[in-house]
């Protein structure tokens, strides 16, 4: 009888969802046929986790002992689960981001897959797989499809396609016909059998943008955002790996050429984490967008910059769009990094709106306000709303009233949990904390005191709409922000009303200043623009800028001219004045005509101060519910960091206490770290990431790179 050779013992070196990043191996009994990608089920301190094989190792490739000599004993995989393998450009993303972001890997695998049970993956939707290869069979419309694009639109895509080796940014004023161009390139890329990724920031902004969509790619539009249905996302998960599957089998030989499955995946941040494949184009859309990065929780990632990853893996073109491009897309294409497109001319010929701003200090001297609004602004409306068109009134604050006080004592309600002021809701007459959601009933009685005397300070979109409500009573008011976003109903009946010209006058936060294409309105009012312009950080002029352009762009997007009208007590601010210069000739910087005069000195500024982006910075938060404790990891975090002899940094500011130092019941430290953008970046980052790791309670501490503020 011939000896039996032995089974060489394998190992599967495991991802799990865990804020660990070590490596964590398992022995693969040998009734087990695993490999790269596969779904697992492991044990780690006694608790039962899902996981992702990232490799399979050879008994020579684990280690035998511990650092101090202890044999290290390995536990079995428990089973492999019937679920799709992850791809491999998924785990190589994974990987990218967790370096860049200073985090693990299987924080970033917990946020791809969040639902991470077989029970939620298991679900079956109505349409299924079978469903969805049916529907786009006999499908022509990507076929029959054309946009008519302008000379100028044109020209633009005639670029845009030279230049696809790189990052593009195509800058466009709002209006331009910059979405036409998008469409223009996704079908080429479907009618060549590649998928496209086309990102918006928010979920309402896909809303409206899916039903145009829709019409051009029919059943291979996919839209994917955190407010489906666990359905939805199962279908559309199972449909992209199905594609994935196809892809493997054909490219192996082993199969018939499968018909052209490629499609549009219309998404939000998070869509960049779906098991694409076939990826032919990445379109970021409003890509300035603080939307697009994650603060909470890890991986704490710029959507944009993920997207950039995202197409290099799968060596496709990427498609960054704005009306007003972030300060680090326009410093990229100084440096010839990214290309630039420009798109100067609106689609329907339009000339830009007017700006025209009221110094309400003179207004309210001059008794010419009635509440929160000049008699100029009501006059515009009045005027607007004769002539058949609209009006949208912009308030960057929700509620009622941000506080409420006691005129008696002095007292001012705070939230028990934030050292924040609750504000009063009237709707349904509660006071809530916009930072932990604390929400509590409003009897109007003082705790202090046992008063009645509560007054209402500032203004909301809540109180602004009853005010309108007031000076305007025969007209159609209604309001968009985050308390009507929380019925899905109650917001797509707004923006519907509003876009068929049912709706006079639209209320809303900065929800409503993104993307949004309503034909008839022609005047947007900004309230209390002092609180957008007086935020205490870095990027405060740079986003001001943004929002007002964007503000800007929602109005007269037709033939006619549209009008912003800017309420606010700094009349001479450098941000306002470059609006009122928007049609001269010195809203272009001399010495590079492609960048706007306003950028350009803000961008100088930021030089001479060193902030984002000539340096990278990275921002340390630290939390704690005892503030003692707090100190002393503040005290152990920046010995650590002045104490280290390979880390090089520009600048070291901290521990400074924040405007808002205490969040659901923990105190508030932070630091700022400013590196050199050089060869030396990433190593440095992993030493900070060292340094961290060496602390005791360092799970207290978030590092967040290329932070917003």
């Amino acid at each position: 009888m011939e000896p039996q050779i032995p089974h060489t013992r394998r190992y599967a070196s495991v991802i799990l969802p865990v804020k660990f990043s070590g490596e964590v191996s398992y022995i693969v009994p040998n009734i087990f046929e695993v490999e790269r990608g596969s779904r697992v089920k492991v044990e780690l301190a006694n608790r039962i986790y899902p996981g992702v094989v990232k490799e399979i190792l050879s008994s020579e490739e684990v280690p035998t002992h511990t650092p101090d000599g202890k044999e290290i004993q390995y536990k079995p995989l428990l089973s492999v689960e019937p679920l799709p393998k992850i791809l491999p450009t998924e785990i190589e993303l994974w990987e990218q981001v967790a370096q860049y972001y200073l985090c693990s890997v299987g924080e970033v695998f917990k946020a791809a897959y969040p639902a991470l049970t077989v029970k939620q993956e298991s679900v079956k939707p109505r349409k299924t797989v079978e469903m969805f290869l049916s529907a786009i069979e006999n499908e022509q419309v990507v076929q029959n499809y054309d946009v008519i694009l302008s000379i100028s639109q044109q020209k633009a895509l005639h670029q845009i396609k030279e230049n696809l080796h790189k990052p593009v940014l195509l800058r466009g004023v709002t209006g331009s016909g910059k979405t036409e161009i998008y469409i223009t390139l996704a079908l080429e890329q479907l009618r060549r059998g590649k998928s496209v990724l086309y990102m918006v920031p928010e979920i309402a902004i896909s809303k409206q943008l899916q039903s145009r969509l829709k019409r051009v790619f029919g059943e291979r539009l996919l839209t994917f955002h955190s407010k489906q249905t666990a359905a939805e996302k199962a279908r559309i998960h199972r449909i992209l790996q199905y594609n994935a599957a196809s892809l493997q089998i054909d490219l192996h030989g082993e199969a018939p050429h499968t018909p052209n499955s490629a499609v549009v995946i219309l998404g939000t941040r998070s869509s960049l984490f779906l098991p694409l494949s076939n990826l032919g184009l990445v379109i970021v859309d409003e890509e300035h967008d603080s939307s697009y990065k994650q603060t909470e929780p890890a991986p704490r990632y710029q959507a944009k910059d993920t997207a950039i990853m995202l197409s290099r893996i799968h060596k496709a073109g990427i498609l960054l769009g704005s009306a007003t491009p972030s300060f680090e897309s326009e410093y990229n294409c100084l440096l010839g990094r990214f290309a630039l497109v420009e798109l100067t001319e609106k689609y329907y010929g339009a000339t830009p709106p007017q700006v025209e701003i009221v110094d309400t200090i003179y207004a309210r001297k001059t008794r010419q306000m009635v509440g929160n609004f000049s008699q100029k602004l009501i006059n515009e409306m009045r005027r607007t709303m004769e002539q058949g068109n609209q009006v949208l009134v912009f308030r960057n604050r929700r509620s009622y009233s941000p506080i409420v006080e006691c005129q008696e004592c002095g007292e001012i309600p705070k939230c028990p949990h934030c050292n924040v002021h609750l504000s009063y809701h009237k709707y349904n007459n509660t006071l809530r904390c916009h930072y932990c959601d604390f929400t509590g009933s409003f009897t109007g009685v003082c705790r202090s005191c046992g008063t009645s005397s509560f007054i209402y300070k500032g203004a909301g979109t809540e109180k602004l709409e009853e005010e309108l409500a007031n000076i305007f009573p025969n007209a159609t008011i209604a309001r968009y922000d985050a308390d009507i976003a929380q019925s899905k109903k109650a917001e797509e009946q707004v923006i519907k009303d509003f876009a068929e010209g049912k709706i006079n006058i639209l209320v809303g936060t900065q929800m409503i200043s993104k993307g949004f294409d309503f034909e008839k309105l022609s005047l947007v009012a900004v309230i209390g623009a002092d609180t957008i312009l007086g935020i205490q950080d870095f990027r405060a002029d740079e986003k001001a800028l943004q929002l007002m352009n964007q503000l800007m762009g929602r109005t007269g997007r037709r033939l006619q001219q549209g009008k912003l009208i800017i309420q606010t007590s700094q009349k001479e601010h450098p941000v306002l004045q470059s609006l009122l210069n928007v049609n001269t000739s010195n809203s272009f910087n001399p010495d590079n005509s492609s960048l706007p005069s306003i950028t350009a000195q803000l961008l100088g500024e930021r030089q001479q101060f060193q902030f984002a982006p000539y340096v990278r910075m990275v921002k340390i938060m630290v939390k704690h519910k005892d503030a003692a404790k707090l100190q002393e990891l503040c005290s152990q975090i920046l010995e650590k960091l002045q104490g280290s002899k390979d880390l090089e940094y520009r600048e070291l500011t901290g521990p400074f206490t924040p405007v808002i130092d205490k969040i659901r019941g923990e105190f508030i430290k932070c630091f700022f770290l400013k590196f050199a953008r050089n060869s030396h970046l990433a190593r440095n980052k992993q030493i900070l990431q060292e340094c961290i790791g060496e602390i005791k309670g360092y799970n207290s501490i978030i590092v967040d790179v290329d932070p917003l503020y």
